[in-house]
C-alpha cells in the first residue's frame, strides 16, 4: 500500500474537477490516508508556524512549564511522558475560538463550556498567536476545500457539508518528538497506534526522519513519506460514521527514528462539525443493509473519544501558575 498523492489545483483554480474527485474516492475509501499538493498554503507561513515552535521550545524551563495545562483535554501545552519520567514528546493545542464567550459570539454554537476550555499563548511571544490565527485561517481554507471534492465524491453538491462546518471549533496541536532516550530502540512506538476522531485532519509534518506509520490491512505498516510542500490528509472515525463505512478512519502511529539524536515535527488541524451537529450516516452512502452507526452529536462523541485516549496515554503534571 502506497499513499497517494493528489493535486489540488483544478480545484482551487476552477478548472475541471472530474479526475480528482475520482482520485480523492479512490484514495479515501481504499487507504484513508493520501498527501495534497497545490493547495495554495504559502511555505513561508508554514515555515513561519515551525518556526514559532522552536522559539516556544527554546523558552526558559519555567516560562514553558507555565503553559503546561491540567489535561490534555485541555488547552496549551501537554508533556507525554514515560515511567521514568522522561518527556517522550510535546503538544501545544489551540482552538479557532480563544474562549467560549468568542465561541457564543459567532452564533453557531449553544453554550459547551466543558469543551471551550480557554486558549493558552505564551505571553513572552507577542507574534506567536498571530502566526498561528494566519496559519488556521490557511488550513480551514485546504479543510473546506476538501470538504467540498468529498461531498462530490459521495454523490452530493459541493456545498453539501458547509452549514455543518461553518461554526467549526477545528482544533489545532502541534505534536513534537524530541531525541528519544537512549533505550528506545529504532521503530519504537512514541505514539500509540490510534485513529482520528473527528472529521477531516490535515497535517503537516517535518523532522529529519519519516516516523508517521499507517496500518496496513495485513496488519504491516507502511511509512507517509515527508514530501515537501505536501499536506497529510485523513479521515476521522467521526467522518467514516457519517460515510456508513465507506471512508475508513484508517490506524496511524509515529515511530522513533533511527537514531537517538532524531526529531520530528507535525502540525495537525482536527477539522470537526459544529459541535451541535447530529452526524449520522448519509443517505447515499446507506444500502438495503440500512445504517451500521446510530445518530450522535459531534459534542457527545468528541467527549467520548477524548476520554478513552486520555486514560491510554500519561502525561506530566501541570506547573503551579
Amino acid at each position: 500500500m502506497t499513499i497517494p498523492v493528489i493535486d489540488l489545483t483544478p480545484a482551487r483554480t476552477g478548472a475541471d474537477t472530474t479526475d480528482l474527485v475520482a482520485q480523492l474516492h479512490t484514495a479515501m475509501s481504499e487507504v484513508g490516508f493520501l498527501q495534497v499538493v497545490g493547495h495554495g498554503v504559502a511555505p513561508d507561513l508554514v515555515a513561519a508556524a515551525h518556526h514559532s515552535m522552536d522559539l516556544l521550545d527554546q523558552l526558559p524551563a519555567a516560562e514553558r512549564r507555565a503553559l503546561i495545562r491540567p489535561s490534555v483535554t485541555e488547552r496549551g501545552l501537554n508533556e507525554r511522558v514515560d515511567d521514568q519520567g522522561r518527556v517522550l514528546g510535546r503538544t501545544f493545542k489551540f482552538l479557532r475560538y480563544d474562549d467560549l464567550a468568542e465561541a457564543v459570539a459567532d452564533g453557531g454554537v449553544a453554550g459547551h463550556p466543558d469543551f471551550f476550555a480557554p486558549n493558552v499563548w505564551p505571553a513572552g511571544l507577542p507574534v506567536f498567536r498571530e502566526t498561528w490565527r494566519s496559519y488556521l485561517d490557511e488550513a480551514r481554507r485546504v479543510c473546506d476545500l476538501m470538504m467540498g471534492l468529498v461531498a462530490q465524491a459521495l454523490g452530493m453538491p459541493a456545498d453539501h457539508f458547509d452549514a455543518a462546518f461553518a461554526h467549526s471549533p477545528t482544533l489545532t496541536a502541534v505534536n513534537w518528538y524530541p531525541p528519544q532516550p537512549v533505550d528506545v530502540e529504532h521503530d519504537a512506538t512514541i505514539l500509540r497506534p490510534h485513529p482520528d476522531s473527528g472529521g477531516l485532519t490535515v497535517l503537516h509534518q517535518s523532522g529529519d526522519y519519516e516516523g508517521l506509520e499507517v496500518l496496513r490491512p495485513d496488519g504491516s505498516w507502511t511509512t507517509v513519506p515527508i514530501i515537501e510542500g505536501a499536506f497529510v490528509i485523513n479521515i476521522g472515525q467521526l467522518m467514516s460514521q457519517w460515510t456508513n463505512g465507506v471512508y475508513p478512519a484508517t490506524i496511524h502511529r509515529v515511530v522513533a527514528g533511527p537514531t537517538t539524536a532524531n526529531s520530528r515535527r507535525s502540525i495537525a488541524v482536527f477539522h470537526l462539525p459544529d459541535l451541535d451537529t447530529v452526524v449520522e450516516p448519509l443517505p447515499s452512502t446507506v444500502g438495503a443493509e440500512g445504517p451500521r452507526f446510530a445518530p450522535v452529536s459531534v459534542h457527545d462523541w468528541q467527549q467520548q473519544f477524548m476520554a478513552r485516549f486520555v486514560q491510554a496515554e500519561k502525561y506530566a503534571e501541570p506547573a503551579t501558575v
